[in-house]
């Protein structure tokens, strides 16, 4: 079984002071897969060449508060890459966040995934 591509996050602030952090494969660190951002206005606007968005909600036991995270991706990425990717940051923001029998994960309104 091939090795899978480690992911690369490159934490920065844009022009409006938000933090954000931009996640790539560590063969081709320069090509964005997706952008993350946690707890942005409704009306924060997609990041440059990024035409898909969804939003997950995490619940407040993992931070200390409910966290709404952005991801803002491509549609020409691979979707089982995208993935990779996506639970890469989770895992890595939120390490000690386990999933168990009392946790449910569903989405709450379109493009929007509430874990509680």
């Amino acid at each position: 079984m091939a090795e899978l591509e480690q992911t690369v996050f490159e934490k920065y602030v844009d022009d409006q002071g938000s933090f954000l952090t931009s996640c790539s494969l560590e063969d081709n660190p320069e090509v964005v897969i997706a952008v993350m951002g946690e707890n942005l206005a409704d009306d924060y606007p997609n990041p440059e060449g990024f035409e898909k968005k969804m939003s997950v909600s995490m619940p407040p036991k993992v931070s200390g508060v409910a966290t709404e995270v952005n991801i803002w991706f491509s549609e020409q990425t691979d979707g089982p890459v995208l993935a990779r990717v996506i639970q890469a940051f989770f895992d890595s923001r939120f390490p000690d966040f386990a999933m168990d029998e009392d946790t449910t994960m569903g989405i709450s309104e379109p493009g929007k995934i509430t874990v509680r």
